[in-house]
């Protein structure tokens, strides 16, 4: 393996290179092509220029003639406009190719040795055309015989510049030939080096490549041979080995399952007691501690003699007798608490509607139940499991919460039963969510949802008031509750 790694970087630092240099060839090519094609551009726009130098001094020639010989046959105002007008353009045109500098074409053309001695030839004879033309355009009041002479001077230097003109116009054709050839040179030497470099590629890349690769093809064939028996023996143990985890997770589910049923049975056996306790201690406290306070307050009340104690001991007795009559309500209130007999008598609504009027009375909050569907019985643990938890609720939301109003719904729709209990007090935040929700209290009141088969959720915000939701399945399971949207659910 370590032998096929380092032959293969090799081959990929070689194939590198031959694509660099392929493509560096390419773009060099490029470049090249694109600098003549700009430079026969400039070729062709520097001999259309010298063209119209030689057609422009022709056009002044004429205009100058039409000026001296013919002055009373045309009109002199159109033709002195149109000889200054072809004037300063044959001016520019023989600067802009003296210099190089095309302002056409916005680029600047550098003259050879042989050009720019072919303008310092023809510049006196430009100087003199261009002196003489302005000086008849200039001074109106020449004489015939000084037009005349100014037309023989224009003349006998315009043959010499329209011959020396020629020169230049094929100079530059010559020059531009010389490059052509010169490029056609250079691509050819391109073409020999690039098919160069791909028969080195071949050589010394592709066909090591095409050995290696049969080699390797080769290898994976063995391999892939030795890899297919080893995985039918894997498949096989595969197989096996997912036979004995299902049966396995089957054993596990089926020993969780009883485990879960045990641990609930034992849990409800448990709060089932708890239940029987508090219904015993609640019938003692009613019947038998209970009859016995209503006993002594009835003594108390039926002592005749007692407007003759004096003032000081009927104050005391007026004071036992208010004591006795809390003692009372207090052993009723803790009886009914323990198991209060609305909720054996009449079902969960009216309980519910009872604690929410015991508490409203002692916290001075407003608690209000909704009901729809509550008036339906159900079965006794649920009923008390129910109480139980708007009990704890209450009694947390009391201490707790800091609210001013409580709400209790309870919902009854065919196989579902749904509990909410909602305030507005101050929430519970992110650095208090893991103790409450491993409180004691709420820790009682989930694990008597999950007695009823049902679910507890917890959801709360800050400052914006908490919310308990009990789903109980009445029949068959039902999905868990949705949270209320922006708040934070807490399970």
């Amino acid at each position: 393996m370590k032998q096929l790694s380092t032959l293969t970087r090799s081959l990929t630092y070689r194939y590198l290179l031959a694509l660099s240099l392929v493509a560096g060839l390419t773009i060099w090519g490029q470049v090249l092509v694109q600098r003549q094609l700009i430079g026969q551009e400039n070729d062709s726009w520097l001999v259309n220029y010298a063209g119209k130098q030689r057609f422009q001094s022709q056009a002044i020639v004429k205009d100058v003639l039409l000026m001296t010989t013919a002055a009373s046959m045309v009109d002199l105002r159109q033709v002195t406009s149109d000889l200054t007008r072809v004037l300063a353009d044959w001016e520019r045109y023989h600067v802009e190719l003296r210099t190089g500098q095309l302002t056409d074409l916005k680029s600047q053309h550098t003259n050879s040795d042989t050009i720019q001695v072919m303008f310092r030839q023809i510049q006196p004879h430009f100087d003199a055309i261009r002196l003489e033309t302005h000086q008849l355009l200039q001074q109106t009041s020449l004489t015939t015989a000084e037009r005349k002479q100014t037309l023989r001077t224009i003349m006998g230097h315009e043959r010499q510049f329209l011959g020396k003109m020629d020169q230049i116009v094929r100079q530059y054709q010559r020059e531009a030939q010389r490059k052509i050839k010169s490029l056609q040179r250079i691509e050819r030497i391109l073409m020999t080096v690039t098919l160069l470099v791909l028969l080195l590629e071949g050589l010394l890349i592709f066909s090591p490549v095409v050995q290696t690769l049969r080699t390797t093809l080769a290898q994976l064939t063995e391999a892939r041979q030795q890899t297919e028996a080893v995985n039918e023996v894997l498949l096989a143990s595969n197989t096996a080995l997912q036979q004995t985890q299902q049966q396995l997770l089957r054993e596990s589910g089926l020993r969780y399952q009883q485990q879960l049923s045990e641990q609930r049975i034992r849990m409800a056996s448990l709060v089932q007691g708890q239940e029987e306790e508090r219904r015993r201690l609640s019938r003692d406290l009613h019947d038998g501690i209970g009859q016995m306070l209503t006993g002594l307050k009835l003594l108390a009340e039926n002592l005749r003699s007692v407007y003759l104690l004096p003032d000081s001991e009927q104050r005391v007795y007026a004071s036992l007798k208010n004591l006795v009559v809390k003692i009372i309500q207090e052993t009723r209130h803790v009886s009914n608490n323990l198991m209060p007999p609305v909720l054996s008598d009449f079902g969960l609504e009216p309980a519910l509607r009872y604690v929410a009027e015991q508490s409203a009375q002692q916290s001075g909050l407003t608690v209000r139940v909704m009901s729809q569907g509550g008036d339906t019985r159900l079965e006794q643990s649920i009923e008390i499991g129910l109480y139980r938890i708007v009990q704890e609720a209450l009694t947390n939301t009391i201490k707790h919460a800091k609210a001013t109003n409580i709400d209790i719904e309870l919902r009854i729709r065919e196989n579902r039963l749904l509990l909410a209990i909602s305030d507005n007090g101050c929430g519970v935040g992110m650095a208090q969510g893991d103790a409450i929700i491993n409180g004691h209290g709420l820790h009682n009141m989930r694990q008597r949802a999950r007695l009823m088969n049902g679910v507890l959720r917890l959801l709360t915000q800050p400052d914006q008031g908490t919310r308990i939701v009990v789903t109980v399945p009445l029949e068959t399971d039902v999905p868990e509750p949705l949270p209320v949207p922006g708040q934070q659910a807490l399970v």
